[in-house]
């Protein structure tokens, strides 16, 4: 396997640091309190801050959305489409009677910011907030993911802000949630929802909100009683439908994915259709779901060993990954790669090396080789391609002597590749460029 940076030589520099600010005399404060301290206020956040003071008292902790568009504590945006902003803060009071996470509608009035609207939230802290129009209202909806502290409670409420007052027009309860276009050329509220144990069924329901204010609901119930959702991926099927990608937790520390579309108006499930289960697509986690090819549908990652290891104990084992494409009503395999999520790439393998390479990792050297195999495991394998990751500038300078080429950086790491000729697999250096996937 590639080379990792040794945390060592971290830790001799931290403490070295510390070393030299005690001989030096300085003060060393190691407190989570003021190493957390919320980023200093622009000149409309200073004034939107001291008008929420004036209206609801000093004694206030302002409240920061933890994911999503918007991460300040602060989020200005045109509410009731009077083309003037408005201003939407999260806070709690100090004091421990009025504990508790409101939200605050202020307003710019005579070009002074004044508290029109306040009221309680429903959760302790924010998740994410979505501002947006939903199917064919044409009305802005403020959309807040809310949790209890230690997250094991998640509840979804959409409010709207006319006549100066912020009202609530929806609440679930759910698991994750997504604001997207599920076919109808208008957004609309998607909400995925984790089993508990055998009483209550994993769903994804999608809520499309009408003319006349009322949501629709289109439900799906899963056969596995999912933990948690990672990640929620859209793509066309041959029909023109939206999919949607849902990657979720089982029990079991692992990933699979479900494929849904709302079709005449019901959510199905497009993996049954194609002949698949769930349990076809499971993997270990970190494995996303992923456009590789950017051609518009995801892929499916699922790994198998490569060719000579299917004896090998699994600690030695070195695994390639299958990208499996929905095409129709049909799922196969579209691509083989090496595939290392923590390194952030992927390389596709050449159509030709299909069933006759398989990979060594050098633990010595540091280098990742790619070698042609016959049905024998031999030391002596013809390499076709190395592979390096270098850390530092002479490290890299070392390999590029050795005729390694540079293809790329990301923070510190240099990725390098050397393609060896002379065999009846080799393949060009243009080559080996155009089957590299880069994911950051």
């Amino acid at each position: 396997m590639f080379r990792s940076p040794s945390a060592k030589g971290f830790l001799l520099r931290l403490a070295a640091l510390l070393c030299a600010c005690v001989m030096t005399g300085c003060s060393v404060s190691l407190n989570v309190d003021t190493m957390l301290e919320p980023p200093r206020l622009s000149g409309s956040q200073e004034q939107i801050y001291q008008a929420l003071r004036d209206a609801v008292g000093s004694e206030i902790r302002l409240k920061y959305p933890k994911r999503g568009s918007y991460l300040s504590a602060f989020i200005i945006a045109d509410l009731d489409e009077d083309e003037d902003d408005e201003a939407i803060v999260f806070y709690e009071k100090g004091s421990a009677a009025d504990a508790g996470l409101r939200i605050n509608v202020l307003d710019c009035l005579d070009g002074k910011w004044l508290s029109i609207c306040d009221r309680s939230a429903e959760g302790t802290e924010i998740e994410k907030v979505v501002i947006t129009p939903l199917g064919e209202h044409d009305r802005i909806n403020i959309i807040v993911g809310y949790s209890t502290a230690n997250q094991s409670e998640k509840y979804l409420c959409a409010y709207s802000y006319e006549d100066s007052y912020l009202e609530q027009s929806f609440s679930h309860s759910y698991t994750y949630f997504d604001v997207a276009d599920t076919g109808s050329g208008d957004p609309d509220l998607i909400l995925l929802g984790a089993g508990s144990g055998t009483s209550v069924q994993a769903y994804a329901a999608v809520y499309r909100l009408a003319e006349d204010g009322r949501y629709h609901e289109y439900k799906y119930h899963f056969s596995d009683y999912y933990t948690d959702y990672v990640q929620l991926l859209y793509g066309r099927t041959a029909s023109g439908s939206i999919a949607m990608y849902i990657d979720a937790a089982t029990g079991t520390s692992g990933l699979q994915t479900e494929i849904l579309a709302l079709e005449d108006s019901q959510l199905c499930n497009l993996l049954t259709r194609c002949g698949r289960k769930p349990e076809d697509t499971v993997r270990r986690a970190g494995l996303l779901c992923t456009d590789i090819d950017t051609d518009g549908v995801p892929e499916i990652p699922v790994q198998t060993v490569f060719l000579g290891y299917e004896s090998a104990a699994e600690s030695d084992r070195m695994t390639q990954t299958r990208w499996l494409m929905m095409q129709g009503e049909t799922i196969f395999t579209e691509h083989y790669s090496y595939y290392n999520a923590g390194e952030g790439y992927a390389f596709m393998l050449p159509e030709s090396w299909k069933s006759h390479v398989t990979v060594l990792s050098d633990a010595v050297s540091g280098e990742l080789r790619f070698c042609a195999y016959d049905g024998e495991w031999r030391e002596d394998m013809p390499v076709l391609l190395r592979m390096y990751i270098a850390y530092d500038e002479e490290d890299m300078n070392e390999h590029l002597d050795e005729g390694f080429c540079l293809m790329h950086t990301r923070g510190t790491a240099r990725y390098l590749v050397r393609p060896e000729s002379g065999q009846a697999l080799s393949v060009t250096m243009g080559r080996v460029l155009m089957c590299f996937k880069f994911l950051d």
